[in-house]
């Protein structure tokens, strides 16, 4: 007779603890988040700034963003999403040489999406916005680190700073970005 008992019980809370997981799952998260030069690693001198919106629902393992930027120094040359790396440090690439320090697809992040213009041709104005997706493999980006606040967002601009600087520094706007927001989704 306990036997029964016990075991009624025991699947009682297996379905209890499944259902919690599903309707997580099920649930899409919607958040607004800032994207500024504060939080680019290193912080340069910009009047720019924006935000990304994103909505998430873990059961369809995809991110939708929209991110939106304003008082750029110049035109947007790449939009990327790298990682994974916490906020206040980059995820750097240890086959980063800068062998082509002007191109628009140079960088030393590691780049997990990313969307480019050329040298000539800019992808967007300084002020402006962009729609994309991405999806959560498991291999290139895992759900673990997505709730962890491990992937971030970076703008790149055409700006290259004059003399006396001197390469990398003068070209800090394009390889490290203008400015950067951190995608935290918990």
């Amino acid at each position: 007779m306990r036997l029964p008992k016990l075991t009624a019980i025991f699947f009682t809370m297996i379905l209890a603890a499944c259902n919690k997981d599903t309707t997580y799952r099920e649930t899409t998260i919607v958040k607004t988040l800032p994207v500024t030069t504060a939080q680019n690693v290193p912080s340069l001198p910009t009047a720019g700034s924006g935000d990304v919106s994103i909505d998430y629902t873990p059961a369809n393992k995809a991110v939708n963003y929209k991110i939106s930027w304003s008082n750029l120094t110049d035109s947007v040359i790449a939009i990327r999403i790298c990682g994974p790396s916490p906020a206040g440090y980059n995820s750097i690439n240890p086959a980063f040489t800068g062998a082509n320090p002007t191109s628009p697809s140079t960088t030393p992040h590691v780049v997990l999406q990313e969307f480019v213009g050329t040298a000539t041709k800019a992808l967007y104005a300084k002020n402006g916005s962009f729609t994309s997706s991405f999806p959560i493999d498991g291999v290139k980006v895992s759900e673990e680190l997505l709730n962890a606040g491990y992937y971030y967002f970076t703008i790149h601009t055409k700006t290259i700073i004059p003399p006396p600087a001197t390469a990398p520094a003068s070209l800090a706007y394009r390889w490290f970005g203008e400015i950067r927001g951190q995608l935290t989704i918990k």
